[in-house]
């Protein structure tokens, strides 16, 4: 999860093996990315195609273990399909969405609430309804072509807070493009966890390098 991407806490999201870029914005009661289940096989259930390092849980539970696969019982049905999903760095996820595992939401893109997203969704597109379809763009072509070569969010933007007016579009970006060129915006390093699970609870360590970030 980059800096800055938030959750809004009124409901509870899923997410299952989502990356989120920095800047992401996720409406409350989504669901992200769950796991898909084989319709052709002998069975749908998990003890068919599952292993202890998809859902440790389940085989915690001896039954469950005794009939589900071991951990080298070769390839897995969910080594066949996609299992990470992206969402871009400033992308919107309204409330109640469903973003189907694998799809790709890009920077900048907005998804109207209780869509249900099945395809990858382009940079700073806007898409509503179920299945999600693309209605337009959030600005003009010449526009998004350049905020994508700026990535603002790679940058440090605080120092420069009081000298720009986030609601006047084209004036911050020329202001953010200019600074750029003059060598003026330093990479957003913000400090970096990951948090991991252990025998006495929850774990974090902190990273060198943030997430994101290029040199």
């Amino acid at each position: 999860m980059g800096a800055f991407t938030f959750f809004n806490a009124a409901g509870m999201t899923s997410a299952f093996r989502v990356h989120f870029g920095r800047y992401a914005q996720i409406g409350e009661s989504s669901i992200l990315g769950p796991p898909e289940h084989p319709q052709d096989w002998f069975s749908s259930h998990p003890f068919a195609f599952t292993r202890p390092r998809f859902t440790p849980g389940m085989y915690e539970f001896e039954e469950f273990a005794r009939l589900a696969p071991e951990a080298e019982g070769g390839p897995s049905y969910v080594d066949t399909v996609p299992s990470e999903t992206f969402i871009g760095h400033e992308a919107y996820v309204g409330a109640g969405c469903f973003v189907k595992r694998g799809v790709t939401i890009g920077p900048g893109a907005t998804v109207g609430a209780r869509s249900v997203v099945t395809r990858d969704i382009p940079a700073y597109a806007i898409a509503v309804g179920s299945p999600a379809r693309v209605i337009r763009l959030r600005f003009g072509e010449s526009i998004v072509e350049r905020l994508l070569k700026l990535e603002w969010w790679r940058y440090d933007l605080a120092p420069f807070k009081k000298q720009v007016d986030y609601s006047k579009m084209e004036a911050t970006l020329a202001f953010f493009e200019q600074k750029l060129a003059d060598g003026e915006l330093e990479a957003l390093r913000p400090p970096t966890y990951h948090v991991s699970r252990s025998a006495q609870g929850l774990r974090i360590d902190k990273l060198a390098t943030p997430l994101y970030y290029n040199d």
